[in-house]
């Protein structure tokens, strides 16, 4: 049930933020697309003036030593770099690395409880697109910057992993992560490029046949993996035509041990005759959120699904 209510929570996240066209905490509104032109930071000399993902021009007076983080995405980054000691509060949906486990929780996604927030005494705090405009607006109202860098693609992640090493003065460290990235999907592209491409679905739950459709991360991480998403014909997270998914007859199926019994689509009318069904070509991921996240993590999601997809590549 946990798993079940993570994934709603996860499901409402990512709609929000692909829908988001980036209305502002203060109230004023940019489009994403304007948000992305700059990523403007001093040459970590404090004090920082960045640019956020909602648009917002921000000041950093200070190399901040306590961090909180709304982001789960953005917790695993600030790890990630090297930063993760600063860390002084997080959400109750945190769980990578395993030492996040005991930070102070400070709330869910949805409503993060400010008090909570400001007893860890922060200099910065970095939401999601769910963290309340109310509570948000309350915090800044205290001074404090508020910075929103939750990525809905991989070029997303480099501008963050940017920006945070910027801030937490771990500039080395974030060019070595997102090289590493570079690196890796790189390589598991060029491995894959000259195979057959799959046809793929991505099967986020089987109550309501959800999927992910185009400008989601797993979309781009399928074509990364050397396989075409039969649901780049929908936007976002999204249900699925049960027609549409038997008439584009997927060559393979991946999905989630929580997005139902995956067992019992060879039954299942549409599914029970799709060749992927029929060949037993239905995938689990170890952890979805390798491919939900927006960390450097994502790598290893797209080894993994790249590998279900061509593993006589990966022999």
């Amino acid at each position: 049930m946990k798993k079940y209510k993570n994934l709603l929570i996860t499901l409402l996240a990512i709609v929000l933020a692909l829908s988001l066209t980036a209305c502002s905490i203060n109230g004023s509104i940019n489009s994403q697309d304007e948000s992305e032109k700059s990523i403007e930071t001093a040459n970590n000399q404090f004090p920082l003036r960045i640019t956020d993902f909602l648009g917002r021009e921000i000041t950093i007076n200070k190399e901040p030593e306590n961090i909180v983080s709304l982001s789960p995405s953005t917790t695993e980054l600030i790890y990630a770099l090297g930063a993760g000691d600063k860390i002084v509060g997080v959400t109750d949906y945190d769980n990578y690395p395993p030492e996040v486990e005991d930070v102070p929780k400070v709330g869910g996604y949805v409503g993060p409880n400010v008090e909570m927030i400001t007893a860890q005494n922060p200099d910065i705090i970095f939401v999601s697109p769910l963290s309340g405009k109310d509570e948000m607006e309350s915090l800044e109202n205290m001074n404090i910057p508020v910075v929103m860098l939750e990525s809905t693609n991989i070029d997303q992640i480099y501008k963050s992993i940017k920006i945070i090493s910027r801030i937490t003065n771990t500039k080395q460290k974030g060019e070595e992560v997102a090289k590493e990235m570079q690196d890796k999907i790189k390589q598991i592209n060029d491995t894959v490029q000259d195979l057959p491409t799959a046809k793929v679905f991505y099967l986020v739950s089987l109550n309501g046949n959800w999927t992910a459709g185009k400008g989601t991360f797993i979309d781009e991480i399928i074509n990364l993996a050397g396989g075409e998403n039969i649901a780049e014909d929908v936007d976002g997270w999204s249900k699925y035509s049960m027609e549409e998914l038997v008439n584009k007859n997927p060559d393979v199926i991946i999905t989630a041990a929580h997005a139902g019994d995956v067992k019992s689509l060879k039954t299942i009318e549409g599914y029970k005759d799709t060749k992927a069904v029929k060949n037993d070509n239905v995938f689990i991921l170890s952890n979805d959120d390798l491919i939900s996240r927006a960390s450097n993590r994502i790598i290893f999601g797209l080894e993994e699904i790249a590998k279900f997809l061509h593993p006589e590549a990966f022999n």
